[in-house]
């Protein structure tokens, strides 16, 4: 060979190297791997969500090892199904554990609210031989006063506990939904309802997330609900604060054709104005895109 041919083969090599260096170089991180990944990573160290929902877990596992692998190879298709299913497993070993949790205290208060309640009536009873002593002379009065107050100390720690009961039941029935307690009442938090792109119509998936709060809220006929639209900051402010009232709108609206009477349903648009994450990134944008659900307190 050569020089010159030397010279043509080493930088026709050369120039080899680097179309398959572009060809196999990593993308940037996934936002939304990256979260999935550490929901993921947070639900294993929960003990209560290990135990009841280890075999989400497990394919939780599998499914976002996989979405990763798609998406390094550049496969947009498999990976979107991958991740979908991943963050689907996460979701419901989180469900469980939570529905693991609510369910123990549940059954804790329980206990405790049949235990001050036998207390107070025996101290029920003791107030009333109290007042027959006196009546027949042979008590002071302060011993029945004494022993009426136990007794409606009991009672108020009984009612109490009855509204913690409520509370727990609550939160195991609304399981599926991320909850926060605010000044208002219990507030769900719905990140993952789907609407037509830039549009206030649910889709049929959306539906489906709807449908636990539906079938509480007909089992809770005195409960009353405050809806909540958000948006990011993309686009104008004007639109986003439509935009996000019709959407809070559109949930009432399929609440009500559920059979949910409309006057226990107050719908907002808040826009733009209260952001849970920066804007400046897609994930913390998908993060402040959402629906509020608030069970008010009574």
């Amino acid at each position: 060979m050569t020089m010159k041919n030397a010279l043509k083969t080493s930088a026709g090599l050369a120039a080899f190297a680097l179309v398959l260096g572009a060809c196999t170089s990593t993308p940037d991180p996934s936002p939304r791997l990256l979260a999935a990944e550490a929901s993921l990573q947070k639900a294993k160290a929960d003990p209560a969500t290990m135990e009841s929902g280890r075999s989400a877990i497990e394919k939780a596992d599998a499914a976002l090892a996989a979405a990763r692998e798609n998406y390094l190879r550049g496969k947009d298709d498999e990976y979107i199904h991958t991740i979908r299913m991943g963050e689907g497993y996460v979701a419901l070993a989180d469900t469980r554990g939570r529905q693991r949790d609510a369910n123990a205290r549940i059954a804790a208060l329980n206990t405790e609210r049949a235990e001050v309640v036998s207390q107070a009536r025996k101290q029920e009873v003791a107030a009333a031989e109290a007042a027959a002593a006196v009546a027949e002379g042979r008590a002071d009065r302060s011993e029945v006063i004494a022993a009426g107050a136990v007794a409606d100390s009991a009672k108020s720690e009984a009612a109490r506990l009855a509204a913690e009961v409520r509370a727990a039941a609550l939160a195991a029935e609304l399981a599926d939904y991320e909850q926060t307690k605010t000044d208002l009442g219990v507030t769900l938090i719905l990140r993952d309802l789907q609407f037509a792109s830039g549009s206030a119509v649910l889709t049929s998936g959306a539906q489906g997330r709807l449908a636990p709060l539906a079938s509480f809220l007909a089992k809770q006929p005195e409960a009353r609900i405050q809806i909540a639209g958000h948006t990011d900051s993309q686009g104008a402010e004007a639109y986003n604060q439509d935009l996000s009232a019709r959407r809070a709108s559109s949930v009432g609206a399929y609440l009500i054709s559920t059979g949910v009477d409309a006057g226990r349903i107050n719908s907002v648009g808040l826009g733009e104005s209260v952001p849970l994450s920066s804007n400046d990134t897609a994930a913390g944008r998908a993060i402040n895109r959402r629906v509020e659900v608030t069970i008010l307190d009574q």
